[in-house]
């Protein structure tokens, strides 16, 4: 469970400092809602990965169909959470909907450059 943690941590922190990153380079060259709506979404996109890394542990050991139905009931769950920025974006002017919905993948590419770039370059330390 720590090792969990550990990792929930890691990506949620470092999908919060790309999101700020791209949020402010954006408003620096004048793209506020570009960078608003990017950061929003972010934000609900970490908050929907802790929320999996919450759910996860109560659907195992369970019958099939709890099971099932708990699955269920948390996409669904999950899925509403991450339509509340787009539909905020697609209601308030002042957020771009296309880097709200850009915005919504910042954890799984996070998760990505992780596995294809950091964990794919040689540790100089000696262990």
């Amino acid at each position: 469970m720590d090792n969990d943690r550990q990792i929930l941590k890691k990506y949620s922190s470092q999908a919060m400092f790309v999101a700020i990153t791209v949020a402010v380079i954006f408003i620096a060259f004048g793209f506020k809602p570009v960078g608003k709506g990017f950061l929003l979404a972010s934000i609900f996109s970490v908050i929907n990965f802790s929320l999996i890394a919450f759910l996860n542990p109560f659907i195992l050991g369970r019958t099939r169909f709890k099971t099932g139905t708990f699955a269920f009931l948390s996409i669904t769950i999950r899925y509403a959470l991450l339509a509340i920025p787009l539909v905020i974006s697609l209601k308030n002017d002042s957020l771009n909907f296309y880097a709200t919905a850009a915005g919504l993948f910042t954890v799984q590419f996070i998760i990505i450059f992780n596995q294809l770039v950091i964990n794919r370059i040689p540790s100089t330390r000696k262990v």
